[in-house]
């Protein structure tokens, strides 16, 4: 813990405005390390499913202004009646907004939307699509509740900065953070 908050206070990168800069690098490792998703759903009778993901990928600005893009890789069981169970790969692209929390010192992903996704095996993406919905959804509260990237109130540095954004930037690779002198 101590290693990796030291990492973070290292990598943040400070612009000679005194703003502070957050890679989608800084930002991908920052969600892969702390934001965890499993989830089993199913409806009795009709299928059982079982979700997780493996590891998640935040590009920032690069396909449209003030959006992040999210990439999904994970894996997923499904189990129909009076068949065996199936294992396969999912991927799947959700466009969000960023929004800064000057309270917590977070970034969160709002708006949370699918773009599109691919299963593996192939021949599961049309019975797999009514449930999308549900996974589109139950991502967007666990995102909505897991920060994207969190200042350490620990730290000095990161506690100052805490205290002085008054905002934030989009710029395609990173996020800003813009502060008071």
């Amino acid at each position: 813990m101590m290693i990796s908050s030291l990492f973070l206070a290292l990598a943040l990168t400070v612009s000679p405005q005194g703003n502070v800069d957050i890679s989608e690098q800084q930002l991908t490792q920052y969600v892969n390390s702390k934001v965890r998703y499993a989830q089993q759903f199913g409806v009795p009778g009709l299928f059982e499913a079982d979700i997780r993901t493996k590891s998640l990928q935040v590009s920032l600005a690069r396909q449209q202004p003030q959006l992040a893009n999210v990439q999904s890789l994970g894996d997923f069981t499904l189990a129909l009646p009076n068949k065996p169970a199936i294992n396969g790969t999912l991927k799947a692209n959700f466009q969000a907004r960023p929004r800064y929390d000057t309270r917590q010192g977070a970034i969160y992903l709002d708006n949370f939307t699918l773009q599109d996704y691919q299963l593996q095996p192939a021949e599961l993406q049309q019975q797999f699509a009514p449930l999308m919905g549900y996974l589109t959804r139950s991502l967007q509260q666990r995102l909505a509740s897991q920060p994207a990237y969190r200042l350490n109130p620990k730290d000095k540095q990161q506690a100052w900065l805490k205290a002085h954004v008054t905002g934030f930037e989009l710029h395609p690779g990173l996020l800003r953070l813009k502060t008071t002198p």
